[in-house]
């Protein structure tokens, strides 16, 4: 049988997937930083919203500035 990949994850999971905090990850979450959306009171994380996050992180300290 196929793998299917998640479109959405939990928040823990989105947080861990990432190396952030809970804390820091609704931060972004709230800022609108990364896409979520809600299941009734549950809130999911968008997993191409992570993808695109992670990849426009800067590379170099330098960048970070």
């Amino acid at each position: 049988m196929d793998q299917v990949d998640p479109i959405y994850v939990s928040v823990k999971e989105a947080a861990r997937i990432l190396g952030l905090s809970t804390w820091s990850l609704y931060q972004k979450l709230d800022k609108q930083v990364i896409e979520s959306r809600y299941d009734g009171r549950k809130r999911l994380v968008v997993v191409t919203s992570l993808r695109e996050y992670a990849a426009a992180l800067p590379t170099t300290a330098a960048e970070a500035s």
